[in-house]
């Protein structure tokens, strides 16, 4: 009697030897699949709770919380990890307006990998509301009460719409959006803090920096080249951009300078 139940011990210890061993290599074939990119898996595996989307790991995020990805996911369990659509699903994180682009890769068996890369805020837009732009000018968020000064304001000439989540289409506003991005770049004013820059009607723009430092006037085309200019004409006269009350970079070819306490002068950008 002892010996049958021996027996069958032993017996029920292999069957769920065997069971673990099946499922163990179930995981290894479909995950060589996945490596392989063969995606046809037989149906009824695709429904084996083993499967199911319990773990999401989000990555490269700042400003936008893990909780606030995986709710843009809108996933309604039980998901099987092998049936979820991942461009579809970075297609709806991407409609954050914080998150520039997205993707996601499957993690066997349990989960799935977010990967985000978020937009950088450049400025304020102050147009009756003030609203956070981000480099391609897409309105980040709405903020309330007076914008820090860490970021410089852009002030349009007239109100424009502020919503969040929304591209700016005002190409005066754009060009703007490209000034301070070349402001960045520019060696002459990398140092210096923009405080604010007004659109005007005509496309030029007047830029101020803080502390009291020049207030400088820029026409609509070509940013770079026209603070290219302003570097050549500081060095051709051997001074710094603070010792300047007014700088103009409209007329091509020319930049005018003038000095704190004494008459205002022209440089020709053509000679050196």
């Amino acid at each position: 009697m002892n010996r049958k139940k021996q027996r069958g011990t032993r017996q029920k210890r292999r069957r769920n030897l065997w069971s673990i061993l099946r499922r163990i290599a179930g995981v290894l074939v479909l995950g060589t699949l996945v490596v392989g990119g063969v995606w046809w898996v037989h149906p009824p595996l695709l429904e084996l709770s083993h499967f199911q989307v319990n773990d999401i790991q989000v990555r490269g995020n700042s400003h936008v919380t893990p909780e606030e990805v995986r709710s843009q996911l809108r996933l309604q369990a039980p998901v099987n990890v092998f049936q979820v659509d991942l461009e579809e699903l970075a297609g709806r994180i991407m409609a954050h307006p914080w998150i520039r682009n997205a993707s996601i890769q499957r993690r066997l068996p349990l989960g799935l990998i977010v990967t985000v890369e978020e937009r950088q805020p450049v400025g304020f837009l102050l147009t009756g509301k003030t609203c956070l732009l981000s480099a391609d000018g897409l309105i980040l968020e709405e903020v309330k009460g007076r914008p820090p000064r860490v970021l410089p304001r852009i002030r349009p000439v007239a109100r424009v719409k502020c919503r969040v989540g929304q591209h700016l289409d005002d190409p005066h506003l754009l060009g703007g959006l490209e000034l301070l991005g070349a402001l960045r770049e520019a060696p002459v004013l990398r140092q210096l803090q923009v405080e604010q820059v007004a659109v005007e009607a005509n496309g030029n723009y007047t830029l101020r920096l803080a502390k009291a430092r020049p207030i400088l006037r820029f026409g609509p085309a070509d940013p770079l080249r026209q603070l290219t200019r302003l570097d050549i004409a500081l060095r051709h006269r051997g001074q710094k951009l603070e010792s300047f009350a007014y700088v103009d970079l409209r007329f091509p070819g020319w930049v005018i300078l003038k000095p704190w306490r004494k008459e205002g002068e022209k440089w020709d950008g053509r000679t050196t």
